[in-house]
């Protein structure tokens, strides 16, 4: 998915807080409220059409281990890095980036996961709206969260990779 993502980094900010700032709202906010909906459309598809030989017998589950995994991850940013970072001009903190870039890849194994399941998102021909609407959700969903892990490993954690001065 990152290889693709349709995101111009030129788009968000280029000051540390505002970047920090910029990927709270765009991305963690947006997360929280679109991955629980998506596990209750999963779900409720996964049931009703459970007799159909292209639905995606297991997306629920992937859904919400990838919501329950991602709210750790994203605590972790906004408990403890974000405020390093915006307490240190640079540098100084390459373990604990070390560790959130290690989640990043796994979150991108799990994306690689669901697009597989899905089909890449493409739902079947006589998929009814509720199926049509969870592959458009979830497919934005993975777009957006490519987006969000390049826009912090590309552009934010190398500000910080450095040992501090």
């Amino acid at each position: 998915m990152s290889e693709t993502i349709g995101y111009d980094v030129a788009d968000a900010p280029q000051e540390t807080g505002a970047l920090i700032d910029h990927i709270l709202a765009r991305y963690h906010e947006t997360h929280r409220r679109e991955l629980p909906e998506l596990v209750r459309l999963a779900r409720k598809v996964e049931a009703v059409h459970a007799a159909h030989a292209d639905v995606p017998r297991g997306l629920a589950d992937m859904l919400q281990q990838i919501l329950g995994e991602i709210e750790v991850h994203m605590k972790k940013e906004e408990l403890i890095l974000f405020p390093a970072m915006r307490r240190r001009a640079g540098g100084g903190l390459a373990v604990p980036i070390a560790q959130m870039r290690h989640d990043h890849d796994d979150h991108d194994a799990q994306l690689r996961a669901v697009d597989e399941l899905t089909g890449h998102f493409m739902p079947p021909q006589d998929a009814c709206g509720s199926w049509r609407a969870l592959y458009q959700g979830t497919a934005k969903f993975a777009d957006d969260f490519a987006a969000h892990i390049h826009l912090e490993n590309d552009v934010l954690f190398p500000r910080y990779e450095q040992p501090a001065a």
